[in-house]
């Protein structure tokens, strides 16, 4: 019993002790941690709290603006009133730019319309510029047949022709183009891999093409007896000409032009008849004054040749019987 009273006194006097020493530096650094953080509790709860108050009353000013300016805008809406002193327009303000920034943003902004019309121009400038310079032939002959080896031969067809053919133009030269078209049994059924069946239409709808070389498949192709003049009535007994067509087996043209051996029976050169295409008649009318001054020359040439003598037929068309 002594000895406990006796361990009691001396814990007594041990926390006496310890009182008497102070609080040890940790104590004191905990303590100091301690209210330091709540004091910055306290601090970040004071200014929350101010904050949540500012954006409550920031958001009930807008909430009575936007109500205000819907009263506003009904009253306007209704006539009511002429003018608001609430609702106002908001001109946005562009910043200005300089000059050679403004050119930059306008390209930029523009590359592929500033692209499409720059392509635009240049083709119709080239159509424009070629259409205007390039000089007109003096005159220009289809060639309507199937013979092959004649048509690959037209640059000699041309410079026959350009004998008898004066510088129209008055370029200070004399051209003579040939437009040669294959006219074959099946032109039509081959259009869409060929094009000679809308060619040939297109041109007998112009009116630049007037003199035509044919022969029996081509005229029944282009209603010969319709779009071709009466050549009997301008020249009434001429030995070559039967209907509407020089014929040319009977001359020496394939000597002439240097094409070898005979030219088909049913070969002749014909003189489109004057109408109103896509053209005027009175440019029509001019060419066909062209044309036939050129024909009348050719057959003055022809006709002073020794006639050819006579082959085999090369041909299955129906035979043109020349007058003897």
């Amino acid at each position: 019993m002594q000895e406990e009273e006796k361990h009691i006194s001396s814990t007594d006097d041990a926390d006496d002790t310890k009182k008497k020493k102070g609080k040890s530096i940790l104590e004191t650094i905990r303590e100091i941690d301690e209210k330091e953080a709540q004091r910055e509790a306290e601090e970040e709860a004071r200014i929350r709290a101010i904050r949540a108050e500012r954006e409550r009353r920031e958001k009930e000013e807008y909430a009575k603006k936007i109500q205000q300016e819907r009263i506003e805008l009904i009253r306007l809406k209704q006539g009511v009133i002429t003018e608001s002193d609430t609702i106002h327009e908001e001109k946005e303000e562009k910043p200005k730019l300089p000059f050679w920034k403004k050119v930059g943003n306008f390209f930029y902004h523009n590359k592929w319309w500033l692209g499409i019309t720059t392509a635009l121009v240049a083709i119709f400038t080239f159509l424009i510029v070629d259409y205007f310079s390039k000089v007109k032939p003096d005159l220009i002959v289809m060639l309507l047949t199937d013979d092959a080896e004649l048509q690959s031969d037209a640059t000699a067809l041309e410079a026959y022709l350009e004998q008898f053919t004066d510088d129209e133009n008055g370029d200070g030269k004399i051209q003579v183009d040939i437009y040669p078209i294959p006219v074959t049994d099946n032109i039509g059924e081959n259009d869409y891999y060929t094009g000679d069946a809308t060619k040939l239409s297109t041109q007998m709808m112009m009116a630049d093409s007037v003199m035509v070389i044919t022969d029996a498949k081509a005229n029944r192709y282009i209603y010969a007896d319709e779009t071709l003049e009466d050549l009997e009535t301008a020249f009434p007994g001429h030995k070559n000409i039967r209907g509407n067509g020089y014929y040319l087996r009977h001359t020496d043209f394939a000597t002439k032009i240097g094409y070898p051996g005979n030219v088909d029976r049913d070969l002749s050169i014909g003189l489109r008849k004057p109408v109103k295409t896509y053209d005027s008649k009175e440019e029509m009318q001019e060419n066909y004054d062209i044309a036939a001054k050129v024909l009348e020359r050719i057959m003055a040439d022809l006709d002073n040749t020794q006639e050819p003598e006579d082959l085999p037929p090369e041909t299955t068309e129906a035979e043109t019987t020349l007058p003897q």
